[in-house]
């Protein structure tokens, strides 16, 4: 396990970087321009027609988001889950605000596409948070370097909240192909663009749990400690947001985008889908 610093050592009186050194209302402002820039993220999409030609398979449309040297990575933190204990969501909210965020923005221009997966499972792979973005290796290097020295990550690997962060490259072969990371039973065609689905619904997230906590971040700074009692007030709310207006907003939309015709669902008596 990494240390500490020396001179970042006594964990209650570590400081969070940006918000320490910020009045509250100058960080709420800081809020909404990043909130402004990360939705310039999303980009127009061009899609170039199949070739065709006397090939067995068929030729696939492609999407200008590929380049040759674009791959599939993947950061994930594996967090700790003691047994017994209820699984705590709200870490996931911390490191996407405060280590992952910061990362986004710096590097949205070489991130193609990326997008938050969350798990929590009794099972060999645990309780995990990742980024999984389509980049070129030296940007996907330097995301990695940046987010893993960064003292907030130290901070909860020695407090055994983090057990360890790991980077992997997720895409087969030499081919960094869009549909790599998706669901293989999908067909092609939204297996290709589903990328983009599920980044405008990460940034949608990221962006909601921004706001909420720029809207209950107190006047003066937080510590470390501190600053997880905030996060878990702030997945109560979003939380409460998503079981209140998440069928409407997202799923009612959703299905308007599609023509309000009716699809098959596995449903539950809490309509989860």
């Amino acid at each position: 396990m990494r240390k500490l610093p020396a001179t970042e050592s006594g964990a209650v009186s570590l400081i969070i970087k940006m918000k320490g050194q910020l009045h509250a209302v100058l960080y709420r402002m800081t809020v909404i321009v990043t909130l402004l820039l990360l939705a310039g993220c999303l980009r127009t999409l061009q899609v170039y027609p199949a070739t065709t030609g006397n090939n067995t398979e068929t030729d696939k449309a492609s999407l200008a988001a590929e380049h040759d040297d674009y791959r599939w990575w993947q950061l994930r933190f594996r967090l700790s889950w003691p047994k017994g204990e209820e699984v705590e969501f709200s870490r996931h909210l911390l490191i996407a605000e405060q280590l992952l965020h910061p990362v986004i923005l710096e590097y949205e221009a070489r991130l193609a596409l990326w997008r938050f997966h969350r798990r929590a499972a009794r099972d060999d792979a645990g309780h995990q948070f990742s980024l999984i973005f389509f980049s070129n290796q030296e940007s996907a290097q330097q995301i990695y370097q940046s987010v893993t020295q960064q003292p907030l990550s130290l901070w909860l690997e020695q407090q055994g909240m983090i057990e360890k962060i790991q980077f992997s490259n997720r895409s087969k072969g030499e081919l960094g192909a869009l549909e790599q990371t998706s669901d293989s039973a999908w067909p092609m065609e939204i297996q290709r663009s589903w990328p983009y689905f599920i980044m405008g619904v990460s940034q949608t997230w990221l962006m909601l749990l921004q706001q909420i906590s720029a809207e209950q971040f107190p006047e003066q700074a937080l510590d470390y400690p501190a600053l997880l009692t905030h996060y878990r007030s702030v997945d109560q709310a979003l939380t409460l947001q998503w079981q209140e207006f998440g069928q409407h907003a997202y799923l009612h939309h959703l299905n308007a985008v599609f023509g309000y015709e009716p699809l098959r669902i596995r449903s539950s008596v809490l309509r989860s889908f």
